[in-house]
């Protein structure tokens, strides 16, 4: 059956491909972009390159920003965002259950999130349609919101208040926003150059990765080369690493929950390549409870911390071609995570009160992509988990699992700016408690963008 699935859709997918070759290859579509300059803008134009070059947002021309002025043209920037995408795998229980239930990151029974919209059919989904909605506030604030609507439902993704006046380099923004440590967590599923998320980001924080209430303070640090560094505070809801109860049967832990701090940093190197790493942690309060004897009644309280720390890079050269064509990404991020936890209370176990459970998982992505052709990309990626991944229990036994790893290729093709069709095929091998599992996957993704919408982050 998969076999006839997957040859069915080979074929539509090279009926389609052969029209995007045939359009991208017809003189009469072949369109430059052009960008109107406006008046008085071209005076500070070497300025504007030159916060480009080191990371810095480039300066806008001068509009009336007066609190009367503000008032009376509230106009902001619209864009709406569609992830629509079919999906096949050869598992009887679905891909979902398989990473639920992997050994050293499965059995989270944490805290009461539904995510139904994030979860994969066979078939056809609708992963969401994003609404962002970005404006200027006045000389002191700019805001924007972001709300991601499925057929479930509405979720608020984000809901951000920046400064943009204070001084020695420094930056505030409160709401609700996705921090900004690694590469994947603070980028939406459409900026991502694959069609899901690296297995590490996914295990560790859940489908919509870290993104809570809070404040972030960044400050860039007045050195030659680019370099920012930031903190922020969040309430601590996450679904699987950072989560609180608030319970009778656990005690009650008052927000901020949940503290993260970065850094980033980029050398001068000449025009075409650009290199940026990064180091990052996070430590936060985390409670689970768990049913231990199956009888439908949570019987075991486990209350302590979590943290995790990481690395990540990322190089890109731009070969200044048209289309992307010769454009060349590399990037890579580690995550380890540390489950501490003290049982607080065991129906089953009253013995194990005060012991500790210990649970110390990592894992690891790589990934290049490479524009072949103009519009034309294609791309690897390389996924490991589990590479330190071992559980010491409350009554002092100890478990070592086995890892996990994923091999995905990715084809797409950018019609325009506000288009991309994108195939991709991924082959995993999956680790359980007793015995170990194989998958495939295929996905045929395409996204469309309506509206004003912002450049992405480097």
């Amino acid at each position: 059956m998969i076999g006839k699935r997957v040859t069915c859709l080979c074929i539509a997918i090279l009926s389609i491909l052969a029209a995007c070759t045939a359009f991208s290859q017809d003189k009469g579509t072949t369109i430059q972009p052009v960008r109107v300059i406006e008046e008085g803008e071209g005076d500070n134009l070497e300025a504007q390159i030159e916060q480009f070059a080191i990371g810095e947002e480039p300066a806008v021309p001068y509009r009336d920003l007066s609190l009367g002025s503000t008032l009376q043209s509230f106009n902001p920037d619209i864009s709406v965002i569609i992830d629509t995408f079919y999906h096949n795998d050869d598992t009887p229980e679905g891909i979902d259950e398989i990473l639920g239930e992997l050994a050293g990151f499965g059995h989270i029974h944490s805290y009461n999130h539904s995510h139904e919209h994030a979860r994969l059919d066979e078939g056809f989904n609708l992963r969401h349609l994003e609404l962002c909605f970005a404006g200027e506030v006045d000389p002191y604030f700019k805001a924007y919101a972001i709300a991601a609507i499925s057929e479930e439902g509405a979720e608020l993704e984000e809901a951000v208040i920046k400064t943009s006046g204070l001084p020695a380099g420094l930056q505030l923004q409160a709401g609700k926003f996705f921090s900004d440590f690694g590469r994947i967590n603070s980028q939406h599923s459409h900026e991502w150059d694959f069609v899901d998320q690296a297995l590490i980001n996914r295990l560790t924080l859940g489908d919509h990765g870290l993104n809570e209430k809070g404040v972030q303070i960044s400050w860039l640090v007045p050195t030659p080369f680019y370099m920012l560094a930031g903190v922020e505070a969040f309430q601590g809801e996450n679904e699987l690493l950072f989560s609180h109860i608030g319970s009778e049967d656990l005690p009650d832990r008052e927000g901020p929950r949940l503290w993260t701090g970065w850094m980033k940093f980029s050398p001068n190197l000449p025009q075409k390549h650009g290199i940026q790493a990064g180091f990052f942690g996070a430590r936060g309060i985390h409670q689970e409870t768990h049913d231990g004897n199956n009888d439908g009644t949570q019987d075991h309280w486990l209350n302590g911390h979590c943290m995790f720390w990481g690395a990540d890079f990322v190089y890109k050269y731009d070969s200044r071609r048209n289309y992307g064509h010769g454009d060349f990404t590399l990037q890579a991020e580690y995550i380890y995570r540390i489950k501490d936890l003290s049982v607080h209370r065991h129906d089953l176990f009253p013995e194990f009160t005060g012991r500790d459970r210990i649970d110390k998982q990592d894992g690891y992505y790589l990934q290049a992509v490479y524009g072949f052709q103009p519009r034309w990309r294609v791309g690897f990626r390389w996924d490991r988990v589990g590479l330190t991944n071992t559980s010491k229990y409350p009554d002092r036994s100890r478990d070592h699992f086995d890892d996990s790893q994923r091999l995905t290729t990715m084809l797409d093709f950018t019609f325009t700016e506000f288009s991309r069709l994108r195939l991709q095929i991924s082959r995993g091998e999956y680790g359980f408690e007793k015995e170990n599992e194989e998958a495939w996957q295929c996905f045929l993704q395409l996204t469309i963008s309506l509206g004003t919408h912002g450049a992405h982050k480097f």
